[in-house]
């Protein structure tokens, strides 16, 4: 595991730890900024999907960035986690035309990450 993989694995984990934690207290207030509220059922289902996902993500991200035998597979859940959402997200906007200062920082957020884990994934030492 090299400096920089460790330091993408935990910062990684930090935000989806971070942003999961936040929509579990407060879904509504996070995301209300992008029009997203609900009813109590709906509220639920944010709480559990985003906000149980990322804690869950976040969680296996960190034992990642300190279990060396962890590392590439942690490194690739960074990369196509954060590049999926990245594409459907690019995706969401072409297909209605909007776009929020929200998935301006999402979207550095994102991408930013991709590129980190797959420049991390190149770091790694490689068995010959």
């Amino acid at each position: 595991m090299t400096t920089f993989s460790k330091w993408v694995l935990l910062l990684a984990s930090l935000g989806f730890v971070g942003f999961g934690a936040a929509i579990l207290v407060a879904p509504a207030a996070v995301l209300g900024s992008v029009g997203i509220s609900g009813t109590a059922a709906g509220l639920v289902e944010l709480r559990a999907f985003y906000g149980g996902l990322e804690l869950g993500l976040g969680a296996f991200l960190l034992v990642a960035a300190f279990k060396p035998d962890w590392t590439e597979a942690g490194l690739w859940l960074v990369a196509a986690v954060n590049g999926g959402i990245a594409v459907a997200r690019l995706l969401g906007i072409a297909l209605s035309g909007e776009f929020t200062s929200f998935f301006a920082g999402a979207l550095v957020w994102e991408l930013g990450f991709t590129a980190a884990a797959f420049l991390a994934l190149r770091t790694l030492p490689r068995a010959d």
